[in-house]
């Protein structure tokens, strides 16, 4: 299929067009142009740069003219072929695209197949790669892409290939990425995990608890659990032993098959091994013994409520077993009990929750067939998790359409859709939105002027979020320590420090009460544009007023100060924070470790990252994926037990892309700008989503230094 030319308009590079080329002339000028983009700081925009050749391009130049490019030495940055793909290649288009496969990074290659593999229904890329010998980069990036993209069959298949054809070995992450689609498909068989398992051992792997939690809890979904047990003997046989989760994924498959004896057996097993039951753990049972109430209930006879019933479906929901939850709707009307509301918004909460947001609508039309009235509990639940999975078409149709259903939104399912608008920095919705609720003579609570205000505070609209400010007071609402806390959030983001002290002592005038988040706002800051001196003495004030401190206070100033090359008073500042109880965090390690290190002071640095290890609070709840790097400079080969502790922190390291996307903004807000770009990159290389929002922290950070920067120079 021929690719036209995108519409265009002809620059006045066109007018001084050479004479026209000869195919193999034109490709290589065009390679050329693009190689010259790619080493400029700004290209210009696709079609400019290359607005002289418009006119006698066509599709079945575009491969020969990315390949040419991408085989130039001088080529600086791939991007500048990326861009010019997405000018004149559909996605679908493989030949444009193979070229690119084998040169691009994996954080590159996974979002480009994200796109493509969508697009390519008969699967040409795939029988591309189960025929050639992909890179390292390609074979994670496919596999992380079929496992996303829900496709374990293709994720399976094409891992079998590589076991078969040994012609490259993916990472242990991007295996047990496929382990993982195929755990969650309600159509594949436990064999079809188990084959891959092996693939995955076959090709020199070796599994981690990862690995075999995914096993237990495909043998456990699909209801084979002397499988699942037998799993826990293989794991001794790599030098594993079994963790809560894998106990926990048992202790609930027994109980949901009522077999409970077996599960106290577990329970006890899984205390003499040593391993603390969590709170997982004991409300599995808990929902159990409810349920086998339940059952003994109705075999003497008595008759159970309603309430009864609405008390286990909670249960259930509670613990994730929605498939039992909806079965109680048949069971309840077996005993004559008609499901009420309670009932139905329990249910539509734990399915949106569960990522089922098309169950919940089921069950909201199977609630109003029933004759019951939807309240607006139902409609805000529907409206977060459709903006949680950011269908936002989807909720604003639901917001505008909801009497025929039987319910009325209220402010804040207008506040719902809203904040999700600006969270996704889209400010133009939100303030439609907002003109829409004022004329349906919707009220706006001080939770709603909220959203707006910090919303338009983000975007830089700092005049029109004064405004709305004063509006609502003009109403007669009351500003809580949320809007104030705002409003001297967006002064020190913006970096007039000033006007952030005197809103603060205006608003005190008209009996606000700064809280700790006031304190770090402020104190942030401060450190952040250079007035270290400031910010020690509104914690000294702070302090001696008898107000709350937290880890995130502490936090600022150690940062402020080992970036003032004062690690001796940052570490006297860790001291005092385990004198007041509060328990230094993943980034307090980070920022001393990075200090101690740079300082030379490796004794110091190999103390702390000792008793780190020691510890072992930290890596059951946080990650760390910069730990080793920051004590680089110290000399570990000479001291084994050191060496000891960095590898065993590294193997700690957790994968959440929470904790990730939450670290990087951390890393901004404290100015930490190179480290969150490391960091980002570490995410991407290990296919992980980035948050849009975690971007453009990033991208406001830079744009902030470059004003520091600058307004420095002058």
């Amino acid at each position: 299929m021929d690719t036209t030319t995108p519409s265009t308009s002809v620059s006045p590079a066109a007018a001084s067009a050479p004479a026209p080329y000869s195919d193999s002339a034109l490709v290589s000028a065009v390679a050329d142009a693009l190689v010259s983009a790619s080493c400029q700081s700004s290209p210009p925009p696709m079609d400019t740069l290359l607005a002289p050749y418009l006119p006698r391009l066509t599709s079945s130049h575009h491969p020969q003219v990315i390949a040419l490019a991408a085989a130039n030495p001088s080529l600086a940055s791939p991007h500048t072929l990326l861009a010019y793909r997405r000018l004149f290649s559909p996605p679908s288009c493989l030949p444009s695209l193979l070229p690119l496969l084998s040169i691009l990074p994996y954080r590159n290659l996974l979002p480009t197949l994200l796109d493509f593999v969508p697009l390519d229904p008969l699967r040409h890329l795939h029988r591309h790669l189960l025929a050639s010998f992909p890179t390292s980069a390609l074979a994670d990036a496919a596999l992380s892409t079929y496992a996303r993209l829900r496709l374990p069959h293709l994720a399976a298949q094409l891992l079998h290939s590589f076991r078969r054809r040994g012609c490259v070995r993916p990472s242990l992450q991007a295996a047990n990425a496929v382990l993982s689609a195929l755990a969650r498909s309600p159509s594949t068989s436990p064999q079809a995990s188990l084959d891959a398992f092996h693939s995955l051992i076959a090709l020199r792997l070796h599994p981690n608890h990862y690995t075999f939690n995914l096993l237990v809890h495909t043998h456990c979904s699909k209801g084979t659990l002397a499988d699942a047990l037998s799993t826990l003997s293989k794991m001794q046989g790599f030098g594993l032993s079994p963790d809560a989760v894998t106990y926990n994924t048992l202790l609930n498959a027994h109980c949901r098959k009522g077999m409970l004896g077996e599960a106290r057996t577990l329970l006890a097993r899984m205390k003499k091994e040593g391993i603390v039951p969590t709170r997982a753990t004991y409300n599995t049972l808990r929902s159990s013994d409810a349920l086998n109430l339940l059952e003994e209930m109705r075999e003497k006879g008595v008759k159970s409520s309603l309430v009864t019933h609405n008390i286990i479906v909670k249960g259930l929901c509670r613990e994730g077993q929605l498939e039992e939850a909806l079965g109680r709707l048949e069971m309840m009307t077996e005993e004559g009990l008609t499901p009420d509301v309670i009932t139905y918004n329990t249910l539509i909460d734990a399915s949106c929750k569960a990522g089922n947001v098309a169950k919940a609508f089921v069950l909201m039309d199977e609630m109003v067939r029933s004759g019951l009235k939807m309240d607006t509990f139902t409609l805000n639940t529907l409206l977060y998790n459709l903006c949680k999975e950011k269908r936002y078409e989807e909720a604003e149709e639901l917001l505008r359409a909801p009497p025929q259903r039987g319910f009325v939104p209220d402010e804040v399912s207008y506040g719902t859709v809203m904040a999700a608008y600006f969270k996704e920095y889209k400010p133009e919705p939100a303030l439609c939105l907002w003109d829409e609720m004022i004329k349906r003579k919707l009220t706006p609570s001080i939770s709603t002027y909220n959203t707006l205000i910090k919303g338009l505070s983000t975007m830089g609209k700092l005049t029109e979020a004064i405004d709305k400010l004063n509006e609502l007071m003009e109403m007669g609402l009351v500003p809580d320590d949320t809007t104030y806390n705002i409003i001297i959030h967006a002064y020190c983001k913006e970096g007039d420090l000033e006007k952030a002290f005197q809103f603060h002592n205006k608003m005190v005038e008209n009996s606000f009460k700064p809280d700790v988040v006031t304190c770090n706002t402020l104190m942030n800051g401060l450190c952040l544009y250079g007035r270290l001196e400031k910010a020690m003495k509104l914690f000294e004030s702070w302090v001696e007023k008898g107000k709350k401190v937290d880890v995130i206070t502490y936090n600022t100033l150690i940062q402020a100060l080992c970036k003032d090359n004062d690690v001796d008073t940052a570490l006297r500042f860790f001291a005092d924070m385990e004198v007041r109880g509060l328990q230094p965090d993943v980034f307090t390690y980070n920022v001393l470790l990075s200090a101690l290190s740079e300082a030379g002071r490796s004794v110091e640095a190999q103390k702390m990252l000792h008793k780190l290890n020691e510890s072992g609070k930290l890596y059951g709840r946080f990650f760390y994926p910069s730990i080793k790097s920051s004590v680089e400079a110290v000399e570990t080969g000479k001291d084994p037990e050191v060496k000891s502790d960095i590898e065993s922190v590294g193997n700690t390291q957790g994968d959440d892309q929470e904790s990730y996307n939450k670290y990087i903004k951390e890393l901004c807000i404290g100015g930490q700008l190179k480290e969150a770009k490391a960091v980002l990159d570490e995410m991407m290389q290990k296919g992980m989503s980035v948050d849009n929002s975690t971007y453009i922290t990033l991208m406001e950070g830079l744009i902030k230094r470059q004003k520091r920067q600058t307004h420095a120079a002058g």
